[in-house]
């Protein structure tokens, strides 16, 4: 089984990609239930984005809800991101050894760049995105081939980035105390539809339409991972000040 979760399908696109490479199964993170059927015995696979050099807070929540104490046969993950990502893969190592898992192995695809609420993020230009694209097939079948021969973890594999532990120990825990929220979330009623797409594509149904016709937010499960402001067709939903002239990327879900 390969359990995954995407906020605006680039983790998506790499599990389907290993799962179809490795005869594999797929689960969404954000819909399975707590009680996680997991045999012994087996090969098991964690495909997530990296949020602020660290995890999503609906992966920390789905780690913490995983049967104690199994052993497999092989446990990897494949960690998405636009740029680095610090010791995320540590801390999901970390996370997975407080319920009694073992993880094997760590890979790293980069993606497109989605973050864009806070200055100088913004979506990659199509020169870089294109690198990016024609880098990922011959990515995609190296971690399908290591994840068959059941490799080992290899410290080469990781893109930490400039000072990793600053990022991943300092300026993650900063972030998630300031910025993930639901709160400065915005939409301009000006130029919105009210056609309901980022309603119902949140992935922890997370917002609403309201009496007014406009999609509403604050219901507290936010896991910031933006596909509501990358999926609005009219480009009508802001994060504060912070989104003002940043881009979107079209959503692959």
């Amino acid at each position: 089984m390969i359990y995954y979760f995407s906020g605006t399908g680039n983790s998506y696109k790499v599990a389907a990609q290993l799962a179809q490479s490795t005869s594999t199964k797929l689960a969404d993170m954000s819909s399975v239930a707590v009680d996680v059927p997991v045999c012994d015995d087996a090969v098991v696979g964690f495909v997530l984005p990296v949020y602020a050099w660290g995890l999503p807070v609906i992966v920390e929540q789905f780690v913490k809800s995983l049967p104690r104490g199994v052993r497999h046969k092989y446990v990897y993950a494949v960690l998405t991101c636009g740029d680095d990502m610090g010791y995320a893969d540590v801390l999901l190592r970390k996370a997975l050894k407080r319920v009694g898992w073992q993880l094997d192995a760590v890979y790293v695809v980069q993606m497109r760049n989605t973050y864009v609420c806070l200055p100088g993020f913004d979506v990659d230009s199509p020169d870089v995105q294109q690198c990016k694209d024609r880098a990922f097939g011959q990515r995609m079948t190296h971690v399908a081939a290591c994840v068959a021969s059941r490799a080992p973890f290899d410290e080469r594999e990781m893109l930490r980035g400039a000072w990793p532990w600053l990022k991943s120990y300092v300026l993650r825990p900063l972030f998630n105390k300031l910025l993930i929220s639901d709160r400065r979330f915005s939409v301009d009623a000006s130029v919105c539809s009210q056609c309901g797409a980022c309603v119902r594509r949140c992935p922890l149904g997370n917002m609403r339409m309201g009496t007014d016709g406009l999609p509403q937010w604050h219901a507290g499960k936010c896991t910031h991972c933006l596909r509501c402001y990358h999926i609005c067709p009219h480009h009508a939903i802001s994060y504060g000040k912070f989104t003002r002239g940043k881009g979107q990327v079209k959503i692959n879900l």
